[in-house]
């Protein structure tokens, strides 16, 4: 007896369907393809990663020591009053620890850094949230910090080591700019 091992032509069919749109359609429509797409887009253009972590930033990093960090960051740097001090350093980046980012700011007093923000792209902002969980959220704070007196209503203040990380609570809005920001505590 000689057994039929042919497969039918339409089962074949719909078995090269399946592996030629199944991972566009991953790639396309999922969260994680998307995601993944996202990184493998920026790393074909060359935009740099910074890949820092701000809930260990503290006020006594100095410009050189951040260059000297992150090389491949093209920072551009002006002299002028800010809110956090009198200069400020931006450079433009591909991924903040692996999240699709716009660009980073970093806000200087003299040489000391006071202040950071990154700008990460929106449909990133739940990512975001959950990075600040996972390197937070379970860590005990430094006792000699400044206590968080009152929060404004939308805003997650979490306490770090030297200072807060900023970012809105929620879903963003259209006017809402989607962004981390480390504040020293200096600068508080």
């Amino acid at each position: 007896m000689s057994a039929n091992l042919k497969l039918p032509k339409t089962y074949k069919t719909l078995l090269m369907l399946a592996l030629v749109i199944g991972p566009f359609f991953w790639l396309a429509f999922t969260e994680d393809g998307q995601w993944r797409t996202d990184l493998a887009l920026i790393a074909l253009l060359g935009k740099p990663d910074f890949n820092a972590a701000l809930d260990a930033f503290d006020s006594r990093l100095t410009e050189s020591k951040l260059r000297e960090s992150f090389p491949k960051l093209e920072f551009q740097c002006a002299v002028g009053a800010n809110p956090f001090g009198n200069r400020l350093c931006g450079a433009e980046i591909g991924t903040f620890n692996q999240i699709p980012a716009a660009s980073v700011t970093l806000f200087f007093q003299d040489d000391q850094l006071r202040a950071a923000k990154v700008v990460y792209r929106r449909v990133y902002h739940a990512m975001v949230r959950d990075w600040i969980d996972q390197r937070v959220g379970a860590r005990s704070v430094n006792p000699l910090a400044a206590p968080v007196s009152a929060q404004e209503e939308g805003v997650i203040a979490q306490p770090v080591a030297d200072g807060l990380l900023l970012m809105r609570e929620g879903e963003l809005t259209d006017d809402d700019e989607p962004a981390l920001i480390w504040l020293s505590q200096a600068a508080i």
